[in-house]
């Protein structure tokens, strides 16, 4: 199964990176995500879109 680590970003094309962030409606909790160090743009990797609900 690929992970949103492998894929590109989708605004533009670059490399992903895993990093954590703090949780959108839960700041004091982090949570991993695949962010473009290029534009900036976040991918939710299921396991954290699970957690999040």
């Amino acid at each position: 199964m690929v992970s949103e680590f492998e894929l590109p970003c989708s605004e533009c094309g670059d490399d992903l990176v895993q990093t954590t962030v703090p949780a959108p409606s839960e700041p004091t909790v982090e949570v991993t995500v695949a962010e473009c160090p290029s534009c900036g743009g976040r991918h939710y990797p299921e396991p954290t879109l699970e957690r999040l609900h």
